[in-house]
């Protein structure tokens, strides 16, 4: 196994009706908090009245700020961190998915440190600006997909010269999440399969592209790509089965940590999707459903064996369904297709995606970490295979 460090300082509640534990997280924060949400379900669903209810009963004052982006903006986030500032507030409440969380993170550096949020994200070209200090996070997520409730990284997305790029410290972990699966029963049924194609990725970044077995990362990839498959089967039948949605919300954390570290590998899906969302601004799970099958069918002729028993497992519990990796690509894509997470054609520009996508994840011999180092060759093939 390789090296790595784990350490997730977050105060996790987790389970239905826990939502009230943010009138406790908030008291032991701070006194003036700025809430983040998105564009208006939370404010439909009554989500945000209820957590002002709770910091009113608290006496902690707050100021909200609404109209976060699906693919947050760097813009978007300097203007509410200005605000943040303006207001003297101590902490930051997200109150949303994964965009309004990543974003959060983002206020929370400008509110201490003011300037532009994109000088803290990295670039190939170029070294990201060390985050020193930021407002402590408090996290409410509505949709299990990302993981930012539980780790320091953020994808932050800049129109103007179209990439996505990833902003990352320790201190921008958040200090307490509250994960009430209730608040996922009001996001439309293409967020949760775009959500829980996000949460398969996660998992199964480093397992595709590492050659080696490595028993625990690998039976935890398997046993929760396996969860996470039946769990969005179900919600597709039942949308009030809970414990689906608890399945899926525990997922999304147990994910992005680092509980699946020790594996050799890099993260060419998401490197890859970003650039499409940043191109296109189509859902990052949207883009992930296409790029996944692709990913599979690009690393089997280099790990056919692990991608075989991964397919056959968390298509059917059956890791030698598969004798070879077309027919295990296959199987995938009719699965995906079958829940909705590849829903249309799209028309892409492979040369400035692929371009895209060096310029901001490339290192300096103009490739990124995969089974293989990818370069713009390899980054095009897999872009034929997703979007041709």
């Amino acid at each position: 196994m390789e090296k790595f460090k784990f350490n997730v300082p977050t105060v996790y509640y987790f389970g239905k009706d826990e939502f009230e534990r943010v009138r406790k997280a908030a008291r032991q924060t701070g006194k003036n908090a700025l809430i983040v949400t998105g564009k208006g379900s939370v404010k439909k669903h009554g989500y945000l009245d209820k957590l002002c209810g709770f910091l009113n009963q608290e006496k902690i004052s707050y100021e909200i700020f609404e109209g976060i982006e699906p693919n947050p903006r760097h813009s978007t986030i300097n203007k509410a961190g200005i605000l943040a500032s303006q207001k003297k507030c101590d902490m930051v409440i997200a109150l949303g998915g994964g965009s309004v969380m990543d974003a959060s993170k983002g206020i929370a550096v400008v509110a201490q440190n003011g300037g532009d949020i994109w000088d803290y994200c990295s670039l190939r070209d170029r070294d990201a600006k060390k985050v020193k200090s930021a407002l402590p996070l408090i996290c409410v997520p509505t949709l299990a997909a990302t993981g930012s409730e539980i780790n320091g990284h953020s994808v932050i997305s800049n129109v103007e010269t179209k990439q996505k790029a990833v902003l990352y410290s320790p201190l921008l972990v958040p200090r307490f999440s509250i994960v009430d699966p209730v608040l996922t029963r009001t996001v439309p049924v293409s967020y949760l399969v775009d959500g829980a194609v996000d949460i398969i990725c996660h998992c199964s970044e480093t397992y595709l592209s590492c050659p080696d077995d490595n028993y625990v990362p690998d039976f935890l990839t398997l046993g929760l790509v396996r969860s996470v498959k039946l769990s969005i089967e179900r919600l597709l039948g039942n949308p009030d089965d809970l414990d689906a949605r608890e399945t899926l919300s525990w997922a999304s954390a147990i994910a992005m940590p680092g509980t699946l570290d020790g594996r050799k590998g890099g993260w060419p899906m998401h490197e890859i999707e970003h650039s499409i969302s940043a191109l296109y601004d189509i859902s990052h799970g949207l883009g992930l459903a296409m790029i996944l099958p692709a990913m599979v069918k690009f690393d089997s002729r280099y790990n056919e064996k692990r991608i075989c028993r991964y397919v056959g497992f968390l298509l059917n519990e059956n890791t030698s369904q598969f004798g070879d990796g077309e027919s295990a690509y296959q199987a995938l894509v009719s699965w995906l297709k079958t829940i909705k997470a590849i829903r249309e054609p799209m028309s892409v520009d492979f040369e400035k995606a692929a371009e895209t996508t060096l310029a901001v994840n490339g290192n300096s011999e103009g490739y990124i970490y995969g089974i293989i180092p990818m370069g713009k060759k390899e980054i095009i093939e897999v872009l034929q295979y997703a979007f041709a």
